[in-house]
């Protein structure tokens, strides 16, 4: 149904061109030249729209392919024979079977915050502060000491 209501519009403005240029061209040159150029002028936009949705989905699949390279992981079976590679997702459950024992075990993935900072105790800062004469500005001083 979309192609026909397509051949019919595209028809329709071909034989209105063909009819305006009717006394330049003749009628059904003009109509045909306008189907032409419809035709062509409609494929290359649809070529264009592809190719811009193939570049999209293949930039799209290198940053997904690039993320789960994040998260592969080599993976020790407990008899100690048999090592592997695959990708560990937390909150999936991951069980797995050893070729050379036939065991089969689970993989667990444990997310633990760590802090990197190194805190430092505040309210010593600020009893420093008070006591030590040299930490405390003088308001009428800037930075290297100079009367302002």
């Amino acid at each position: 149904m979309i192609i026909a209501r397509s051949l019919f519009l595209t028809l329709l403005i071909s034989l209105l061109f063909g009819f305006a240029l009717r006394n330049v061209f003749g009628l059904l040159e003009s109509t045909c030249l306008a189907f032409g150029i419809q035709f062509v002028v409609s494929f290359i936009i649809s070529s264009y729209k592809i190719n811009r949705i193939q570049i999209l989905s293949t930039e799209f699949q290198a940053e997904i392919d690039q993320l789960i390279n994040l998260s592969e992981v080599n993976i020790a079976c407990p008899c100690g024979n048999y090592t592997f590679t695959e990708n560990i997702f937390p909150n999936v459950l991951s069980t797995y079977t050893c070729e050379k024992c036939n065991n089969e075990f689970k993989i667990d993935v444990n997310i633990t915050p760590t802090l990197i900072t190194n805190p430092i105790d505040v309210n010593k800062a600020f009893v420093d502060i008070g006591t030590d004469p040299n930490l405390v500005q003088d308001s009428n001083k800037d930075a290297e000491g100079t009367e302002l």
